[in-house]
């Protein structure tokens, strides 16, 4: 018969010896309670005294309440390790959000702060958001002075990170940044969804915009308040608020600076307009970090969204059996209420009998 657990069976041991220890720990926590009861009745009066002096007490009347609170926690631990066995024909629902990724393609995010580019850090940042989501689905808009569709939504991760790839500063012709292009791209996209699937579901729905935030053309701030009715904006910012001196290469092949009149035109992280922007979009923004942090927070406000249905199937399942173990565990501390209802029940039973037996002898020996 196939069996299982919440947990791979793999790490049975694990979690066995895991177990085997808490329960040790529990039974030496009840013996040392136990142990200090004693203690304190013995400062009262000495046990081999107790009883002559307590009628009717017995320090064996005690020890179901040991078993029982020891078997209850037993059975509450295999309640949250949730044993499967018997299979049965179940719905599989998979549940996803939307994504699109509004990727800055101006020739700014060619700057090598952060290495190895502003543009190659972002690329990063995705695969990486890809790899958290794997039931989720992409698409890439991609901007600078003009803004291009370069991938819809998609469960097609493979496909969606071969586009990614392929986009550099050459994917829109038009030089310059527009944020609000991107984002005006990207509320075109979720309102034809919405128009193809009759709903709005905008609570299921994420833009994440990657830039430096260097706005040459548009009001991202007001676009980004009209495409919070489809999609809320999270906002990672790459680059250096200090300024990076930007390279780009001349027609024959040279890497020549951008010039501002006579100085090297420095690239600046613009904090203050993307978290303008993200807070429009009822969002979030965060600074590009060196390690995964940044995607680490950004998946979990996305998986704090509503999730959709995009599929389902019927398959054969365990069944999860927690039931019967709690159903144990609840009968155990419901015993263990019980037998302590009854210890002065018990007494009273046993100072009966030993009157009726000493009643009874009186008689016999006049």
């Amino acid at each position: 018969m196939r069996f299982g657990f919440i947990f791979p069976l793999s790490e049975l041991h694990w979690w066995l010896g895991a177990g085997v220890l808490a329960v040790g720990l529990i039974a030496l926590g009840l013996h040392a309670l136990e142990s200090r009861r004693r203690r304190r009745l013995d400062a009262f009066v000495e046990s081999q005294l107790a009883l002559r002096l307590l009628p009717g007490y017995r320090a064996a009347v005690r020890r179901p309440l040991f078993w029982l609170t020891l078997c209850g926690f037993i059975a509450l631990g295999l309640t949250f390790a949730q044993p499967h066995w018997g299979a049965s024909w179940q719905e599989v629902r998979q549940l996803s959000h939307d994504v699109v990724v509004c990727l800055d393609t101006s020739e700014s995010m060619r700057a090598a702060n952060p290495l190895p580019t502003r543009l190659e850090r972002a690329k990063q940042k995705i695969n990486s958001l890809l790899d958290e989501l794997p039931v989720d689905r992409f698409g890439l808009v991609a901007f600078s002075g003009a803004s291009a569709l370069q991938c819809p939504l998609t469960h097609d991760h493979g496909y969606f990170k071969m586009v990614l790839d392929a986009t550099d500063t050459n994917a829109v012709s038009r030089k310059g940044t527009d944020i609000a292009a991107a984002l005006h791209e990207c509320a075109n996209l979720f309102k034809e969804e919405t128009e193809a699937n009759g709903y709005v579901d905008k609570d299921s729905r994420a833009i994440l915009l990657i830039s430096d935030g260097e706005q040459v053309s548009g009001d991202a701030v007001a676009e980004a308040e009209k495409v919070s009715e489809y999609a809320r904006i999270y906002v990672i910012g790459v680059g250096d608020p200090r300024g990076t001196e930007v390279l780009i290469p001349d027609w024959m092949g040279r890497y020549v600076r951008v010039m501002d009149g006579n100085k090297p035109h420095l690239s600046k992280l613009d904090e203050q307009t993307l978290q303008r922007i993200a807070n429009a979009g009822n969002g979030g923004y965060i600074l590009s970090s060196p390690d995964n942090s940044d995607i680490n927070e950004i998946f979990a406000e996305i998986q704090s969204l509503a999730a959709r249905k995009t599929s389902s199937d019927v398959r054969l399942q365990l069944v999860n059996r927690y039931q019967w173990p709690l159903a144990v565990a609840i009968a155990c501390f419901g015993g263990e209420g019980l037998w302590i209802g009854l210890m002065p029940l018990l007494r009273s039973l046993r100072l009966r009998r030993a009157g009726e037996a000493g009643g009874a002898e009186g008689p016999g020996n006049a």
